[in-house]
């Protein structure tokens, strides 16, 4: 009867101990906001390298020109735009025709979400490769409710360019994406699962 006790009482333990662990790693993901004004940040590059895994990065309903290429560092976050009232994305992420949107190339998995993004006017040169609105490489990242539009690539994947990579795909939409080779989305040993 002690014996069972005991391991009861470890049980028990063992028990509380994830639970704590676990509400420690919850509680501590929040959520950072990016406008022109009177957010957290104003750069969304410069969000994600502030941003630990399980935090959000929340976008206003506007146009953003990185300037760069936004990369997550291979971090487990959700970039979310903002919706109007027909639940469409108004947060556009701009290449302004002159670089690449988007890049998962750090083993990013399906703990990093997309949702609600239009991205649009990238380019991806000769030069590394297409995807000029996203170039995943080796990296499995997902998508929601996105919109992929007139991104272009001198090679492969005008909107999207997989590569060793099998991202997840659920009502994501493609407009006007052009490149030599797959104007939408080109997969290169890839794989990926499409939604709507």
């Amino acid at each position: 009867m002690n014996c069972m006790y005991r391991m009861n009482h470890m049980y028990r333990t063992l028990l509380a101990t994830v639970a704590l662990a676990f509400s420690s790693v919850t509680a501590s993901a929040s959520t950072i906001t990016v406008c022109a004004s009177g957010c957290d940040y104003t750069s969304i590059n410069a969000a994600i390298s502030a941003a630990s895994d399980g935090d959000v990065i929340q976008l206003a309903a506007e146009t953003y020109f990185e300037g760069a290429v936004i990369d997550t560092d291979g971090k487990a976050i959700t970039l979310r735009g903002a919706l109007n009232e027909d639940y469409e994305p108004v947060s556009f992420l701009d290449g302004a025709g002159t670089h690449r949107v988007l890049i998962c190339q750090s083993g990013e998995t399906a703990a990093t979400v997309f949702d609600g993004l239009v991205i649009q006017n990238g380019y991806a040169g000769d030069v590394g490769g297409g995807g000029g609105g996203m170039y995943n490489l080796a990296s499995s990242p997902d998508l929601t409710n996105c919109l992929f539009a007139v991104n272009s690539a001198d090679s492969y994947g005008g909107g999207i360019y997989n590569f060793s990579s099998n991202p997840t795909l659920a009502g994501v939409r493609f407009e006007g994406n052009s490149a030599g080779f797959g104007g939408g989305m080109f997969n290169n040993s890839s794989s990926p699962e499409l939604t709507n």
